[in-house]
């Protein structure tokens, strides 16, 4: 009697809890009010040169890895345009030996962003300033820093606005 009862409860709990995560799916069950995006190509206005192309090919996989949203070349239900206005460095760390020699740079990029509803051309945010920055060590001599710390800073800032931009305003 007390085995078949505890069997019995033990299946009604059983059964409960599997019903229960069912109709579970993860977030917090909304979305962004568009299922394309359409990204204009990157401006650059920055000291940085030619970074306008690396975050533009970190910024279409960060929206495909992602996968809420399908990418369109053109005609898409929102456009994603991106500036990028700053990119500035200083000095985090100085040597130990020489105060006025960089031993460590802190970089950082600033990239404003406008995200249009492209069937009413009503904004769904405007001028939303994303920043993005990392620390670097001068090693291996500033060029070489900087250039491999490029990849990396715009990385961040496409993953950084494409929360932006998925995110519930």
């Amino acid at each position: 009697m007390l085995a078949t009862r505890l069997s019995l409860s033990l299946s009604l709990m059983l059964a409960c809890g599997w019903s229960g995560c069912a109709h579970y799916e993860p977030g917090d069950g909304s979305g962004p009010p568009f299922t394309s995006l359409q990204i204009a190509p990157v401006t650059n206005l920055s000291l940085a040169p030619q970074a306008n192309a690396v975050i533009n090919n970190d910024l279409r996989q960060a929206f495909l890895q992602d996968g809420r949203l399908r990418l369109s070349s053109h005609g898409g239900d929102a456009l994603l345009k991106i500036t990028l206005d700053k990119f500035t460095r200083s000095v985090a760390a100085t040597s130990s030996t020489d105060t006025a020699l960089a031993r460590k740079y802190s970089l950082s990029f600033a990239a404003k962003c406008d995200l249009m509803d492209q069937t009413t051309g009503n904004p769904f945010f405007e001028g939303r300033i994303v920043t993005v920055s990392l620390d670097i060590f001068l090693d291996s001599g500033q060029t070489r820093s900087e250039t491999n710390a490029i990849p990396l800073l715009s990385k961040k800032l496409a993953s950084k606005i494409a929360d932006a931009v998925l995110q519930v305003w």
